[in-house]
């Protein structure tokens, strides 16, 4: 027992654990707007003249501002220290999130203001986090602290869509509330959170576009091709699973929500676990979680009860968890450490557009193929889809462990003819 208790205390040890408190902070707000969903419902009794397909805007504007954001954080981390970067990002959040909580019956262009000032704001401090942990750590320890800040991303957004539940039944201002935390996040920033280095000019006087040959070499163009797809089938679940139970009358809105419970829990364990996961299926990690995504979408489609469809929502759940971690591992492996940050930018752009494309590229496929649109069929597709990355990333990795292995062998014999001669 001493040395179980021994061994998970060994897991849990990272060095330099202090900087992670501020870096769960922005893990945190960097995706916080998706919690809000809860009071839509309130917003169109808020704004009786306003279509509901615009208040559904309150929610998509941010992912969408968050892509120049995301850009712009990558262009700016060659000039500004990232310590600065993430500090502009927390107080455009904060600006941005307050407006409902100043203006106590804002216009719905003062929402719009307050959502696109989020989304940049969430797309200036996503790239900082991740950037940092891939500057700070290598190799294992990078996979642990990867895995601890996704993890708190997953509990983070349960929990504050907690909080906005509760703020919201006085008055649905009272839910930006939540947007407060950024000021404690911000002092420890301040005081916890290192300046971080100047990454490497994609274009300079000197190096010409050195840059970005070394940025968009063959193997992160491959992964920025790879998770763009991810991406797009990922979304996946996320539109259609109420869909699915409503079609099939097998449950509630709450039973749905028990369901996004699981996946979240199971994520978020498998965020925790992900250093010695990685460690322990190597290269072959990516290959896993989407063996694991491709499973729950297809059990999901082909279930047919509620119970089943909770299956398919714990093995998404485990994929999840790998893809989303492995996504910012992968890439920070591939790019020099000089130009991790627009690296991490680039891809984290590329995810975006792909969630925002998924459902006018599925649905325009199910009407391919099935000539009529279904929750069901969209599963069913991106279930097809996963199978084909993970058969695409398999072989891309036995080809590259097959050139190491060749690699290595032509380099023992050089040593050998060396010691001969």
């Amino acid at each position: 027992m001493r040395r179980l208790f021994q061994g998970i205390r060994d897991y849990f040890k990272l060095e330099h654990a202090l900087f992670l408190i501020p870096i769960c902070g922005f893990a945190l707000y960097d995706s916080v707007f998706q919690s809000f969903s809860s009071i839509l419902g309130v917003l169109t009794d808020a704004y009786p003249d306003v279509s509901v397909t615009t208040i559904q805007l309150i929610i998509s504007i941010p992912p969408m501002a968050s892509i120049p954001g995301t850009l712009l954080a990558g262009f700016l981390s060659a000039y500004i220290r990232k310590k600065r970067i993430a500090q502009f990002a927390l107080c455009v959040i904060f600006i941005g999130g307050t407006i409902p909580v100043v203006f106590r019956n804002p216009t719905i262009y003062a929402m719009f203001a307050c959502c696109v000032c989020v989304g940049v704001g969430q797309g200036l401090l996503h790239p900082m986090a991740n950037a940092f942990i891939c500057q700070t750590w290598s190799d294992e320890q990078r996979g642990k602290a990867l895995g601890f800040k996704q993890s708190f991303n997953f509990i983070g957004d349960a929990l504050v869509a907690l909080c906005v539940g509760y703020l919201a039944l006085a008055h649905w201002g009272n839910a930006f509330l939540v947007y407060l935390g950024v000021i404690p996040i911000f002092i420890l920033t301040q005081v916890l959170f290192p300046a971080g280095e100047l990454e490497k000019k994609l274009v300079s006087r000197e190096s010409k576009l050195d840059g970005v040959k070394a940025l968009f070499r063959p193997r992160m163009v491959y992964l920025l091709a790879l998770f763009f797809f991810a991406m797009m089938f990922l979304y996946v679940f996320n539109t259609n699973i109420a869909m699915l139970v409503k079609s099939r009358g097998l449950g509630t809105t709450a039973d749905v929500s028990k369901i996004s419970f699981t996946v979240s829990v199971v994520s978020f364990l498998l965020g925790i676990l992900y250093g010695g996961i990685s460690k322990k299926l190597g290269r072959f990690t990516l290959t896993t979680g989407f063996f694991f995504l491709a499973s729950g979408m297809l059990v999901a489609s082909f279930g047919p009860s509620l119970e089943v469809i909770a299956l398919g929502g714990v093995l998404f759940g485990v994929g999840l968890g790998i893809q989303q971690i492995s996504t910012i591992f992968y890439v920070s492996k591939t790019v020099e450490k000089s130009l991790v940050t627009i690296a991490i930018s680039v891809t984290v752009s590329f995810i975006s557009l792909g969630a925002t494309l998924s459902p006018i590229v599925i649905n325009g496929l199910q009407e391919i193929v099935f000539g009529a649109t279904a929750p069901n069929q969209a599963l069913l597709i991106a279930g097809v889809g996963y199978i084909a990355l993970m058969l695409i990333e398999g072989l891309s990795t036995l080809t590259r462990r097959q050139k190491s292995t060749a690699r290595e062998d032509e380099e023992g014999l050089e040593a050998l003819d060396e010691l001969d001669d």
